[in-house]
């Protein structure tokens, strides 16, 4: 048994492997690093995508030149609002599910291929890694 404190100074005393149980399987329930406004138009040519680089931490003003829209590929642009390291983690996958297409490609060379991936796949593979993770109890803040 080890003596450990509570939120409230008071000490109370548990089982060693409980707390250690409790501590792995703790999850964030509040955001810490967040960006804010990320915006997007459609018009009769084409979609506007423009948003902020301000990052807070609290009402802080944390880091002022966050890069908060990602290329996919030639034809998709990804926003990122939230947990600023959660937007890191889902650009890092889809560069990573990229790389794989452009590996297992029938052709090494861009413009032989017919159709690089649309914006339609990417939204898709992003909505089942929300899926997944939401039902892990372990979700993405974005």
């Amino acid at each position: 048994m080890s003596l450990s404190l509570t939120s409230g100074g008071t000490s109370a005393r548990q089982p060693s492997s409980i707390s250690a149980l409790s501590a792995a399987t703790e999850r964030t329930r509040r955001p810490m690093v967040t960006g804010t406004s990320v915006l997007g138009i459609r018009y009769a040519d084409g979609v506007m995508i423009a948003a902020d680089t301000l990052c807070s931490y609290g009402s802080m003003a944390k880091y002022k030149d966050a890069r908060r829209l990602v290329s996919v590929n030639a034809k998709t642009l990804v926003g990122g609002g939230g947990e600023y390291s959660d937007f890191q983690a889902v650009t890092e996958l889809l560069k990573r599910n990229a790389l794989e297409d452009r590996c297992t490609a029938d052709s090494l060379y861009a413009e032989e291929e017919g159709e690089e991936g649309c914006a339609r796949e990417v939204w898709n593979y992003l909505r089942v890694v929300m899926y997944n993770r939401r039902n892990k109890m372990n979700p993405l803040w974005n």
